[in-house]
């Protein structure tokens, strides 16, 4: 399997990490408009260099392209692949606005490449626990939930062309960091129903377009869950989301899931140790997620987060924007 990595910063170095242990899979080619870090990262797999990502697949002709470039490149790099038949894993989000999603969903249908977006918190062991259990119904009806993301974000991290801008980001805490925690509520509990949501900027003021803090309160079919997210704390703490049932409270943070029942017996689960991809503060599925998806490519199956797959996410995560600016409650039909 030929593949190239798209965007080689931050993330970018994670997916390559991955694919270096992979056997059958050779990076052919690594692409970046600033040549120097496209370069940083082909030296290791031999690859070849592209600052043009068109040129690139027209020359190299890859099986798969891994992008990990700015957001509002996403759906069009997307689109220009599964055109061509080239099969494609994203990096969230998959869209900055409901348009250009529509988009990215009218490609999917008509292309027979299998994309797919790293959504890999839903790998983490502990999610997994916890679906089952809660799909099973043994520990009784959902009655709420609660989420709480605080993390650190500086300056520095906005010192890019792209970080803290409208255009290019598409949003702040939400759809870049939450994103990921938002997701995991609309796995576990289903679509929402409501949301109410504001937005601020309550540590960087003048440096950035978008929020560094975004509040929600959410309704999944009249159960409510309350969310909270900001990047203006001291540390990268773990999450925390809890989920209440009838029977007992269920507890993801980071790396551990804590089940209290009723009776007073509790049961923990914890994350598999997966290396160096991922961040301790909030789970390590990359590696499985990555995993996955090739295993799909070779077993002729379909991967379980495609765009489709995701449109219940996307919908609240444009919904609580949609909130946030207009001020008014926002119904999910």
């Amino acid at each position: 399997m030929k593949s190239a990595l798209v965007g080689c910063g931050r993330i970018a170095k994670t997916h390559a990490e991955v694919l270096a242990q992979m056997p059958g899979v050779e990076v052919i080619a690594c692409v970046d408009t600033v040549r120097d870090r496209a370069s940083g990262m082909a030296n290791s797999f031999k690859a070849v260099v592209y600052t043009d990502y068109q040129q690139m697949l027209c020359r190299e002709r890859p099986d798969v392209v891994h992008l990990c470039t700015p957001h509002h490149l996403h759906v069009d790099m997307a689109i220009a692949a599964l055109e061509r038949g080239v099969h494609v894993l994203m990096e969230k989000p998959a869209a900055i606005t409901p348009e250009s999603f529509d988009r990215l969903l009218l490609a999917q249908e008509h292309s027979a490449a299998a994309i797919g977006v790293c959504f890999q918190n839903r790998y983490n062991a502990t999610t997994r626990h916890l679906a089952n259990r809660l799909a099973s119904g043994e520990l009784g009806k959902v009655l709420g939930a609660r989420c709480v993301v605080t993390w650190q974000r500086g300056a520095d991290y906005y010192a890019d062309e792209w970080h803290g801008r409208a255009a290019t980001e598409g949003g702040g805490v939400l759809i870049n960091q939450a994103i990921h925690s938002m997701d995991l509520l609309v796995h576990l509990l289903g679509p929402a129903s409501t949301v109410q949501a504001s937005m601020h900027n309550r540590h960087l003021q003048g440096l950035i377009e978008v929020e560094d803090t975004l509040e929600a309160y959410l309704e999944f079919d009249s159960r409510p869950v309350l969310f909270y997210a900001s990047l203006a704390y001291c540390v990268d703490a773990p999450v925390m989301l809890e989920v209440i049932c009838e029977q007992a409270t269920c507890v993801l943070q980071g790396e551990q899931l804590s089940i209290h029942h009723n009776d007073g017996s509790s049961e923990i689960v914890h994350n598999a140790k997966m290396g160096s991809s991922g961040k301790t503060y909030w789970g390590t599925g990359h590696k499985l997620c990555i995993e996955d998806y090739y295993m799909a490519l070779a077993q002729e199956r379909l991967f379980p987060i495609t765009p489709r797959d995701i449109k219940s996410t996307m919908d609240l995560v444009f919904a609580c924007y949609q909130s946030a600016q207009s001020g008014k409650k926002v119904s999910l039909n």
